[in-house]
């Protein structure tokens, strides 16, 4: 992919979309209220119109819109607030915040590279592509994309849910993890299924996928059945775990999160 990555303000009039990011937060306009509209909700999340100083990283896309990060201690301009991005997500349609997560992402990766991974020296950019080039060691690298499995597991017309140890909230989802070198999506969900609740799993179908950048995943749905054994959570990851139905399951992840998504849909097929 060509295009400007040099860090340099883009031609005038060529900015589509700025998105602003201090950490995992994203700017908007002060009480904006992002689940009111489609319009508003794109509106909201594009911080062309705020008086911000100059970020920390930037980097414009070829086709206008400009990522901006910016230090923890940058202050939101008067009419202005960061947000928690992830609250975002949860009050827009995917397609409203799709692209501000592909600028989260870009922008995390170019952050994390300011210096090569090979030999220590500031990085550089490679002027064709979207790609870090080292001006001492010509070491090239892309940005990373971390792939993760989200298992809808059924037996009968029930879901297998899990409580993540780290979820004091109470939140159950379905089980995911992060897939290894060398291992296909469904070889995954196979052993993410046994090392984390000790049963046997049979996937059998795409689910679809997400972006999810926190910081750079690509999550994607995988339909299985259950085959033998029964739960044992491990104790390490999960704390929790049980099968349940459309009308006796306990909290679930937020809306728009693919695990909401694909466990809304699995209700709806069996109600």
């Amino acid at each position: 992919m060509s295009g400007l990555l040099d860090g340099s303000p883009a031609p005038a009039g060529a900015v589509s979309a700025r998105y602003a990011f201090r950490g995992a937060e994203i700017l908007a306009p002060a009480g904006a209220d992002l689940a009111s509209g489609a319009s508003a909700g794109a509106s909201a999340l594009d911080s062309r119109g705020a008086a911000l100083p100059a970020p920390a990283e930037r980097l414009p896309f070829p086709a206008g819109t400009v990522a901006e990060s910016y230090d923890p201690g940058a202050a939101a301009p008067d009419g202005w607030e960061w947000i928690p991005f992830r609250s975002a997500i949860g009050a827009l349609p995917e397609a409203e915040w799709l692209g501000a997560a592909r600028a989260m992402a870009y922008i995390n990766w170019r952050t994390q590279t300011r210096f090569c991974g090979r030999c220590g020296s500031p990085n550089g950019d490679k002027p064709d592509e979207i790609a870090r080039l080292c001006p001492s060691c010509g070491a090239l690298s892309f940005p990373r994309i971390s792939p993760a499995v989200l298992a809808v597991v059924r037996r009968g017309g029930r879901i297998l849910l899990a409580r993540n140890v780290m979820h004091k909230t109470g939140m159950w989802s379905v089980l995911a993890g992060f897939v290894e070198p060398g291992e296909t999506f469904e070889g995954c969900v196979r052993r993410e299924v046994r090392e984390e609740v000790s049963i046997e799993v049979r996937p059998d179908g795409y689910l679809g996928s997400q972006p999810w950048p926190f910081p750079d995943q690509l999550m994607v749905g995988f339909a299985a059945e259950w085959v033998s054994g029964e739960l044992r959570p491990d104790g390490v990851e999960i704390a929790e775990a049980g099968w349940f139905g459309p009308d006796d399951h306990p909290p679930l992840p937020g809306p728009g999160s693919l695990s909401r998504r694909l466990i809304d849909a699995f209700f709806a097929g069996v109600s």
